[in-house]
């Protein structure tokens, strides 16, 4: 009795052992082992080595379907469908049973890559089978957009050339702008300090103001008003340029020309006591023509305030009661109250004038 209550221990140890034994799986190495050492897999690896695909393709099938777990004969085949048959649809269908059977192999990532290779052309093979009015289609909008992107650039390219040229402009125009003040000033001085101070020179330097005033404004961009205004053309750099021309050719003038003796009284004496080598004192024919102009321009007594009319615009208005269309602006600003800000007039408004 006491001896087999001793052996009950030392069987249970033993079963014990036997069963874990029995319940220990095959490894993934003997699995491949095996699957590769079956007839019908050695068959098929025979007919591939061999170059004869089709029947290769034929064999693996066969393995797939005697042996669905086989993932060595999943890899294989797709590979074949892919690269022999060009069944993208079935290599896909055979590498992702091959993924899901060995998702941690050193071959599933290549099995993912050939998977997205596959879908890629596929689409492409069905984007040619559909052929026809949908290839042309796609081929005949690509074309069209190709030739607007082209069109587009080619405006831009002209937008950046004009841009540059008027920045060049209006450089130029500044630069003559400052060289007609240099020349007035001159004159002024020549003139005297008396002279200096005549109307006649404040006009001039006033409307040279006024025009570097537009100038500044015409390099900006142009306001709303401006947009709408559209029956007065902007000044041209072109008639500064003439401008400054004719002054140059009438200071030369006056450099050249003596200038006239005042008239001798009875006695010798010059007339009004003033010595006969001292220079007259008037108005030089440059600044008539760069005054004469000006003055003839300006209206005879404006009223305080106007009524508009139908069709009235900032400019016209500046243009009827100054003489010119470069005082719309400070109409505006006087009635900021009742004009809007894109210089909009309305039939029987009354506005006042500046």
């Amino acid at each position: 009795m006491k001896k087999t209550n001793r052996l009950c221990p030392l069987l249970v140890c033993v079963f014990a052992a036997v069963m874990c034994g029995c319940n220990k799986g095959p490894s993934l190495a003997e699995i491949e082992d095996r699957e590769r050492a079956s007839r019908l897999y050695t068959n098929a690896m025979e007919d591939l080595q061999a170059g004869r695909l089709d029947a290769a393709i034929k064999g693996f099938e066969h393995v797939v379907l005697q042996e669905p777990k086989s993932y060595s004969a999943h890899f294989q085949l797709a590979t074949l469908l892919q690269d022999v048959r060009k069944d993208y649809v079935g290599a896909i269908v055979h590498y992702r049973y091959y993924l899901q059977l060995r998702p941690k192999s050193d071959k599933a990532t290549v099995a993912q890559d050939r998977v997205k290779l596959c879908e890629t052309l596929l689409s492409a093979e069905m984007v040619r089978k559909a052929g026809g009015s949908a290839s042309n289609k796609l081929a005949a909008d690509n074309e069209k957009l190709t030739a607007a992107c082209d069109e587009l650039t080619k405006k831009a390219k002209k937008l950046e050339e004009d841009l540059a040229k008027a920045n060049r402009q209006m450089t130029g125009l500044k630069a003559e702008l400052a060289t007609k003040t240099r020349l007035v000033a001159k004159l002024a001085e020549e003139q005297g300090g008396g002279a200096a101070k005549s109307p006649a020179i404040k006009e001039a330097l006033a409307a040279l103001g006024e025009e570097r005033a537009a100038a500044e404004r015409r390099r900006l961009r142009p306001t709303d008003a401006e947009l709408l205004d559209t029956d007065d053309e902007p000044a041209s750099p072109l008639g500064a340029s003439e401008e400054l021309a004719k002054i140059k050719g009438d200071l030369a003038k006056l450099d050249a020309e003596p200038a006239p003796k005042p008239p001798a009284s009875a006695n010798g004496a010059v007339a009004g006591g003033a010595s006969a080598n001292a220079k007259p004192v008037g108005r030089l024919p440059v600044m008539d023509g760069l005054i004469g102009g000006h003055r003839r321009s300006q209206r005879p007594a404006r009223p305080e305030t106007y009524t508009v009319q139908e069709g009235d615009t900032l400019f016209k208005i500046s243009q009827r009661f100054y003489g010119s269309a470069k005082m719309w602006r400070s109409i505006q600003e006087a009635n900021r109250a009742i004009v809007p800000a894109d210089g909009r007039l309305r039939a029987g408004q009354v506005i006042k004038l500046p």
